[in-house]
């Protein structure tokens, strides 16, 4: 019998993005000077969730999951500068649709999430590239193995 709804990495990956775009929120939103203690550890919760989902990926696909990554983080950080700093009149025009200090917020939280899985998956690509991976044996332990 097919399973229905969502696969649970999706699950993981979409509850990881929510809860850094919450710590970015924190951060952003709060003037507390011990604001960045509660938003630290959202995000790096959050990352860790995002990067866990792909712990068994190959490293194709942490490529191609890189690349999708940042595309998305383009998409979503295009309306947060048109609301936060538009340079022209059409912009601004588009930009006025954003206003509003709980739509910034949102917007900047979404596109600061997005950004942070994005060097994330980066980040675990380039390890990846260079042997070092979750699971998998390390440099030292390959190079051991040859001899």
């Amino acid at each position: 019998m097919p399973r229905t709804g969502f696969a649970p990495s999706v699950l993981k990956r979409s509850g990881g993005v929510a809860i850094v775009a919450a710590g970015v929120a924190v951060n952003t939103g709060f003037v507390s000077p011990v604001r960045m203690i509660p938003a630290l550890l959202l995000i790096t919760l959050g990352v860790a969730l995002v990067t866990g989902t792909a712990r068994d990926h190959s490293t194709a696909r942490l490529l191609d999951s890189a690349k999708r990554w940042w595309l998305l983080a383009l998409a979503t950080f295009v309306p947060y500068a048109l609301a936060t700093a538009p340079d022209s009149e059409s912009a601004a025009a588009v930009g006025d649709a954003f206003t509003g200090p709980i739509v910034s917020l949102s917007l900047e939280a979404a596109a600061g999430a997005v950004v942070l899985c994005a060097v994330s998956m980066t980040v675990l690509y380039g390890f990846a590239r260079y042997g070092i991976h979750p699971g998998r044996p390390t440099p030292e332990e390959r190079i051991l193995l040859d001899e």
